[in-house]
């Protein structure tokens, strides 16, 4: 049966009800969310520098991150929380939002990310920054359908709870990113999927969140690159190799974090974090005595990254920086803390990038760090193209697309072949 022409009344119907949930309610929900993710990273700023002062003074600096995930487990259990998987979350919301996002206990699950990350964990704020988006869009409906019971106008204005859900994070991803169509795409996807009927208003969403934030917060990308890329056949051709380790060691992450949950899953909730923290502390150590206190195993890895970019580190150190991110992540993550992978992920592809710039010697310092940082989120997310969209977009790199599309396909197809 063709569709109805585009000047029938139905279609205009149709067409009038989605522009006012796009401008009455996505855009709004998109600028508070891009403002308190604006509020929440610059709180978040000034906490680590702060724990860490205290660190310092007391000479406690070594155990901050054991004293971070002993806090988060030790604040899960008093409050009765219990264990947080933010991916988890984030699943069960396309089916049921109003069951994982209660209020009170969602500002006790964003109080224990923040821990997690401001002493020193191995974990990123793209996912507490997901997660609170879409605490914030199913907030937003909660009070837009309480006000409808008062103005039934605004009913015309009501989307579905997933629909808002999604907004919100598209909105948060967009801040975190400094990347709206990254941040839309991550929040329309489930399962390798776009979802058609939730990309358009994640899209308005991210795109307004992106604007709020960049106004308080500046234009700066999330990762400054001070020289121009250019592809070339050498180039695409290194870059299926490295997309292929990528793909390996990706495999491998997933199964030692796995393999940490599992060792460690019978330790009291209470306890975990401080076990877990302990083997924190002994990963910060290399970089405490070799380089002066360098954050290689803290954080999300930004700051491993623009390092890596300078061009100057040799390839055994970036494989060593490799494997201590690799494991500070893991056991991050299962030991009871909470945060995102992508960041991380990003900062472990970058330092095995590096080692192939340092053995390769391409002539273009950075080229093979940014690709391998963009497969290797590829492999861990098992997703494709954003990857690629959130390289060009935080780099502003064209040159690099190529290259990083070849990179996050071979690093795509090594981890979806894994048992």
């Amino acid at each position: 049966m063709p569709p109805p022409p585009l000047s029938s009344p139905h279609h205009r119907l149709r067409m009038l009800a989605h522009t006012r949930r796009l401008v009455g309610v996505m855009l709004p929900l998109g600028a508070g969310t891009g403002l308190v993710v604006a509020f929440a990273l610059r709180g978040l700023g000034s906490f680590e520098p702060w724990v860490g002062h205290v660190g310092g003074r007391t000479h406690l600096t070594l155990l901050l991150p054991a004293l971070g995930l002993f806090l988060v487990t030790l604040w899960l259990s008093l409050t009765r929380i219990g264990e947080v998987s933010l991916f988890k979350d984030l699943s069960l919301a396309h089916r049921d939002p109003h069951e994982v996002f209660p209020f009170w206990r969602s500002l006790g699950k964003v109080w224990a990310c923040a821990m997690t990350i401001g002493f020193g964990g191995s974990a990123g704020v793209e996912g507490p920054g997901k997660w609170l988006g879409s605490a914030l869009g199913l907030q937003f409906h909660r009070s837009l359908r309480a006000l409808s019971q008062a103005v039934p106008i605004l009913r015309r204005l009501m989307a579905p709870a997933s629909v808002m859900v999604r907004a919100g994070s598209a909105a948060a991803l967009a801040a975190v990113f400094r990347a709206p169509l990254s941040g839309a795409l991550m929040a329309a996807e489930q399962e390798g999927v776009l979802d058609s009927d939730a990309l358009v208003p994640c899209l308005f969403s991210a795109a307004t969140g992106f604007m709020v934030f960049s106004a308080w917060m500046g234009l700066q990308p999330l990762i400054p690159v001070a020289r121009t890329y250019q592809a070339h056949f050498t180039g695409i051709l290194w870059a299926v190799l490295l997309g292929l380790a990528c793909g390996l060691l990706a495999s491998a992450f997933l199964w030692l974090k796995a393999l940490l949950r599992r060792r460690l899953d019978p330790i009291p909730l209470m306890w975990r974090g401080l076990v877990a923290g302990l083997g924190l502390a002994l990963l910060a150590l290399p970089a405490h005595f070799l380089w002066e206190g360098f954050p290689v195993t803290q954080g999300g890895g930004l700051e491993l990254v623009a390092h890596l970019l300078k061009g100057d580190t040799l390839s055994r150190q970036a494989i060593l920086f490799l494997a201590l991110k690799l494991v500070a992540t893991a056991l991050t993550l299962a030991g009871g803390g909470i945060g995102g992978i992508w960041l991380p992920s990003i900062a472990m592809g970058a330092s095995l990038g590096a080692a192939f710039d340092g053995v390769l010697g391409l002539g273009q310092p950075g080229y093979m760090t940014l690709i391998g940082g963009a497969a290797f989120a590829g492999a861990t997310h098992e997703t494709l193209l954003i990857p690629v969209v959130f390289l060009a977009e935080t780099t502003a790199q064209a040159g690099l697309v190529i290259p990083a599309l070849v990179g996050t396909g071979a690093a795509y197809l090594v981890v979806r072949e894994r048992p």
